[in-house]
């Protein structure tokens, strides 16, 4: 009888719920842009993440809390979302998800925030 390959880890269901990247990332995104977190501030969080690729679950929290309160502690919303999503890190297969979900973040702000400085350009009451 072959032997069958080990069961493969499945995430945490906050990484497991299909809005993670839809109403959950539209939510953040507005907490976000009320504190005045920049775009800048995105993508120093992003890559401060990046460096958690191949790390633990349990490390990866833990430096994710570091980051938090060395990189951020002037942004307190930006803070408090790093460790929120820091305490539900609990398998090594969300610490990639957690990295996809803040590059999304990231990419959507930039996204966002050209279009809010493009449609500022446009001339008032329409064809102009």
């Amino acid at each position: 009888m072959p032997q069958q390959p080990p069961p493969k880890a499945l995430p945490a269901p906050p990484f497991a719920n299909r809005e993670l990247n839809g109403e959950v990332l539209l939510e953040e995104l507005y907490e976000l842009r009320s504190a005045q977190v920049h775009q800048r501030q995105l993508v120093d969080c992003v890559s401060g993440l990046r460096e958690l690729s191949g790390v633990r679950a349990t490390e990866a929290a833990q430096r994710i809390k570091h980051l938090a309160q060395a990189r951020f502690a002037q942004q307190p919303a930006m803070a408090g979302l790093l460790v929120r999503w820091a305490h539900r890190l609990k398998t090594d297969v969300d610490v990639p998800l957690l990295l996809g979900h803040f590059e999304r973040l990231a990419l959507v702000n930039g996204a966002l925030s050209a279009l809010r400085r493009a449609c500022e350009r446009l001339p008032k009451g329409g064809r102009g």
